[in-house]
C-alpha cells in the first residue's frame, strides 16, 4: 500500500492549522471536518503540482486559494511547503 505525498507545512502554518481546527471543531465540527478534508487535498495537488497558483509577493512564493483560505506556498530543498496560512479576510501582513 502506497501513501499519498502531501505538501509540507511550516511550523507557523501548521500551528495556524491546528489552532483554526480546533476553534472551528468547538463551534461547528462538520465545518472543521470539511475544511481538514479540502485541505489534505491541496496538500495532495501541491505536492503533485508544485506551479500550481499565481506567483506570490515575494520572490520564489506561490499562492493558492482552498475555500476561503489563502495558502502561500514554496519549494524549498526540493520538496513543496505551505509557509503561511490565512483566512481571506484577514488583513495580508506577510506572504
Amino acid at each position: 500500500m502506497s501513501r499519498t505525498r502531501l505538501a509540507g507545512m511550516s511550523p507557523a502554518a501548521r500551528a495556524w492549522y491546528l489552532a483554526e481546527i480546533a476553534y472551528l471543531s468547538e463551534r461547528n465540527p462538520v465545518a472543521a471536518a470539511k475544511v481538514s478534508e479540502k485541505m489534505r487535498g491541496a496538500r495532495q495537488t501541491l505536492a503533485e503540482y508544485p506551479n500550481i497558483g499565481p506567483s506570490g509577493r515575494s520572490p520564489g512564493t506561490r499562492r493558492l486559494v482552498v475555500g476561503p483560505y489563502i495558502l502561500t506556498v514554496r519549494r524549498h530543498r526540493g520538496e513543496t511547503e505551505i509557509i503561511h496560512i490565512r483566512h481571506g479576510r484577514q488583513l495580508n501582513k506577510k506572504e
